[in-house]
């Protein structure tokens, strides 16, 4: 029973240790969020000889938008609540995370001229404004 333990202190140290490694910085400074994850063994002793339980939990990426669907929406907002004819091209920026009060812009032609809407993120369930163009 002891050495269960021992060797599964070992094997989690090591794999913390692993878990732990920075890398070479070799990507450029671009950090890419990762799922963390947080690992516990219960080393209580029921009198049994019995396998430590072992709980692994993960915190969730980070949300982002569907770029093919919030360019669709944009276009929809601009023909029917902006009424607006001849909108095309929209495009919008990959990644951007569901996070309220961030804005970015997104390009769009309406009659054939570049424009630009800014999008505001109004809620954490992915809502958001599109302005008028400018």
């Amino acid at each position: 029973m002891r050495l269960r333990v021992v060797l599964l202190l070992a094997v989690a140290g090591v794999l913390l240790g692993a878990g732990c490694d920075q890398g070479s910085g070799e990507d450029g400074g671009q950090e890419t969020p990762a799922a963390s994850s947080t690992t516990s063994a219960n080393s209580a002793s029921s009198g049994r000889d019995s396998t430590p339980a072992t709980t692994t939990t993960h915190s969730p990426l980070p949300t982002v938008f569907d770029r093919q669907a919030m360019q669709e929406s944009v276009r929809k907002v601009l023909t029917e609540s902006y009424g607006l004819a001849d909108v095309t091209n929209v495009s919008c920026p990959s990644g951007r995370p569901v996070e309220v009060g961030s804005t970015f812009e997104c390009a769009v032609r309406v009659a054939g001229e570049p424009k630009t809407v800014t999008i505001t993120v109004t809620s954490e369930d992915a809502e958001y404004e599109v302005s008028a163009p400018h």
